[in-house]
């Protein structure tokens, strides 16, 4: 007697598996941060907001440029991790699905990208990055300074060098009219001459008639 074998189902554990890569993709988080730029001068204060969706195990703030320096790293209920460079100018406000972090007492050292990195139990997604730009003032005002120095005396000779130009146009245009008018005058006086001069030499013709 033969036995009736089930029918075969090659698509069965593709279906299968589909709900489990699409829950896992919807577990995977998008990263948001703002601002993407920022300038502040040294000792003041800027705010950096991480926001993130999906299933998070935590928030980590890190310095990718220059130097890979990991900020901080913040858990819900949890006692975050500060960096050493970092320690005693960070403050936090916030859940870590919206996290605003606080650096105080800003260093030129401060200087680089910080990016935002929403931590899972699958992977690691980035934010696109602050660019922080710390300046000094007193070499900010040191340069204008030399700028604003440097640009006037350039702008000074620009226009004593159009106002001698023009001039020397000028005085240019003058002579050439000048040179035109004795031109006309002396092509005048030569004719005159000419026809005087032939007028007084020219020999009374005889009449033969007569």
């Amino acid at each position: 007697m033969a036995v009736s074998r089930a029918p075969e189902l090659p698509l069965l554990p593709g279906l299968l598996t589909l709900p489990c890569m699409l829950l896992r993709a919807l577990a995977i988080p998008e990263v948001w941060q703002s601002p993407h730029y920022m300038v502040a001068p040294e000792g003041s204060s800027v705010n950096i907001t991480c926001s993130a969706s999906g299933v998070l195990l935590g928030v980590c703030l890190r310095r990718s440029w220059p130097e890979p320096t990991n900020v901080i790293y913040y858990e819900d209920e949890k006692e975050p991790t500060v960096d050493e460079q970092f320690r005693g100018r960070i403050a936090f406000s916030g859940l870590q699905r919206n996290l605003t972090v606080t650096v105080r007492g800003l260093r030129l050292s401060d200087n680089g990208v910080y990016v935002c990195q929403a931590v899972t139990m699958d992977a690691e997604v980035q934010g696109s990055g602050t660019l922080l730009v710390v300046t000094d003032e007193a070499a900010g005002t040191y340069q204008e300074t030399r700028l604003v120095s440097a640009v006037c005396p350039v702008l000074a000779i620009s226009f004593f060098l159009v106002g001698l130009g023009t001039g020397a146009v000028c005085a240019l245009r003058t002579q050439v009219k000048k040179l035109c008018c004795r031109k006309d005058k002396s092509s005048v006086s030569v004719v005159y001459e000419d026809m005087s001069y032939s007028c007084g030499n020219r020999m009374p013709t005889p009449n033969e008639y007569q």
